[in-house]
């Protein structure tokens, strides 16, 4: 795909140049950001809002290049991202999703929700119930016994919280013995375990990224307004900017909301975020946060790691003119003021694997020609919307595999019912059935209350991912193959979640299929083995 759309890219090129239409664009191609002749500051009067939905253009109509936003939307996709969205000028002008994830489904945002809860700081700010983020944490929780107590943890204030330079002891190493996240997690009154936690810097001197920080922002919220973040967002943010797909999962004992991830929001959604960022804290003629707020997110003022910098919980690239929002597994929101840009990314990416964001906010601003409309590009329009369409198209995975597995073991193994030892995955029982028609099924009990948990789906065996119907927990995308006459595997996932799985069950016995040897692996770095056997 990427071949055809790169040789009828130069070839719609070479056309308009031959008619003349491409002089004028060439020479604002030059530097985008420069040719601008309207100022930012004079954008949000002369573009629109979103109502209920939001309104769409084609590129040209908002100075962009159609057929460097099809190459784009090809690139994003080979990444394993699960959508990607451009707004300029008020309007959508790419808006893709990659097969099997589909519009209008919410995703897991992860740290993205650090940024709102921030957000939701400054609407405090901005409505007087917190005078300065220049305020001691140490006065705003003096309800609580503070355990660790020093001069150090006396100085911490509200703003060391959001540029996460409390100064707090704190490691977040997922899955491993000293993460300090988990440890918050299993601890019966969360606010209490950050407060108490020891210090190990100064405040204000040490960028060090911590979940702990916004959790305290978060239970600020219940202290300052009776109210968790959660409800709190719903009437004061989500409310006004007309977000109805914010789901933010359960409050802790305490009623506190966890500040630090958990919020689903769909594509179009986060979209709508960014822009209240984009129009300097306003929506329509409403000031929702104030205006040096956004400013000091775009600023940056703490140094972070890895050539950003930091600050109201929000991420920074000045030299690139680029602030954003950034969750695990590529959970993007960037904001470009200069070009009028909001774009936004959901994925499934790896720990291991990286998007270069740097690159993304290059790739966009050279599909920028200008501050005005372009002549209609219909050849540009068309490879766009091949592209959006071709993410939107499955690819196969690894082929099926062994056929000896499928014609001999799955036989002997097809709807049976496999009984586990106890697991962390409080596994109770499995059961795979090859021939229920029209696919395969897949079931699996859980140890819960009640002891009933049962959660059931389909899963193709040709390459392909088969979703069942949405339950309580999502919609489930799996697919499996035979690694070998006794080995396989399945793949799954959420969608919407950033998480993807991996199940390899290994069947052995005395006889072939009597007990099964499960590894489980997800793109969280949590890994687990299940041992069972068949159940009499």
């Amino acid at each position: 795909m990427r071949l055809k759309l790169v040789a009828l890219a130069a070839l719609v090129a070479a056309v308009q140049l031959l008619a003349g239409g491409l002089a004028p664009v060439a020479a604002q191609a030059r530097d985008p950001q420069a040719s601008s002749s309207s100022s930012p500051s004079s954008w949000s009067s002369a573009y629109p809002w979103p109502a209920e939905s939001w309104p769409v253009s084609t590129p040209e109509e908002r100075g962009m290049d159609s057929a460097q936003l099809a190459r784009l939307v090809e690139t994003v996709g080979s990444f394993g991202q699960d959508s990607f969205l451009i707004v300029r000028h008020g309007r959508i002008v790419a808006d893709a999703y990659y097969a099997p994830f589909a519009p209008g489904i919410a995703h897991d945002l992860r740290s993205v929700t650090k940024s709102v809860v921030g957000t939701l700081t400054a609407i405090q700010l901005h409505k007087g119930m917190l005078d300065s983020t220049d305020r001691r944490v140490a006065d705003l929780f003096s309800k609580w016994q503070i355990g660790n107590d020093d001069a150090r943890k006396q100085a911490m204030t509200v703003q060391n919280l959001l540029d996460m330079t409390s100064g707090m002891a704190w490691t977040e190493r997922y899955y491993t013995p000293d993460e300090t996240l988990m440890q918050m997690f299993r601890s019966p009154d969360r606010t209490a375990f950050v407060l108490d936690r020891p210090m190990a810097h100064a405040p204000g001197t040490t960028f060090n990224y911590s979940g702990g920080d916004p959790y305290l922002l978060s239970a600020l919220i219940n202290v300052k307004s009776g109210k968790s973040a959660q409800d709190f967002a719903m009437k004061e943010l989500f409310g006004p900017l007309g977000i109805r797909s914010a789901a933010w999962g359960n409050n802790d004992i305490q009623g506190v909301t966890d500040g630090q991830a958990g919020l689903f929001l769909t594509p179009h959604d986060m979209a709508r975020f960014g822009y209240l960022y984009l129009r300097n804290g306003r929506w329509e003629d409403k000031q929702i946060i104030p205006s040096a707020w956004v400013e000091q997110a775009k600023a940056g003022n703490v140094v972070a790691k890895w050539g950003y910098r930091y600050g109201n919980l929000w991420w920074s690239l000045p030299d690139k003119g680029a602030y954003m929002a950034r969750g695990r597994h590529s959970q993007l929101i960037v904001v470009l003021p200069k070009l009028d840009i909001v774009a936004v990314m959901t994925g499934v990416l790896r720990d291991t694997e990286s998007y270069p964001v740097a690159g993304l906010i290059d790739e966009i601003a050279k599909a920028v020609r200008s501050d005005e409309p372009l002549p209609a590009n219909p050849a540009g329009v068309a490879l766009l919307a091949g592209a959006i369409r071709e993410a939107a198209t499955e690819k196969p995975g690894p082929a099926p595999g062994v056929a000896t597995g499928a014609s001999g073991l799955a036989r002997t193994i097809s709807g049976k019912v496999y009984r586990l030892a106890d697991n962390p995955l409080r596994m109770k029982s499995f059961r795979l059935d090859f021939f229920d028609r029209p696919d395969p099924t897949w079931e699996v009990v859980l140890r819960a209350d009640p002891p009933t948990d049962r959660r059931t789906g389909v899963f193709g065996t040709d390459g392909f991912y088969r979703t069942s119907p949405p339950g309580p927990y999502g919609t489930n995308a799996v697919r499996g193959r035979w690694l070998d006459e006794r080995t396989f595997q399945l793949d799954s996932r959420t969608l919407g979640r950033g998480e993807t799985q991996t199940w390899t069950f290994a069947f052995e016995g005395d006889r072939p299929g009597d007990a099964v040897t499960i590894r489980f692996e997800n793109t969280d770095g949590f890994k687990a083995e299940l041992r069972g056997a068949v159940s009499e």
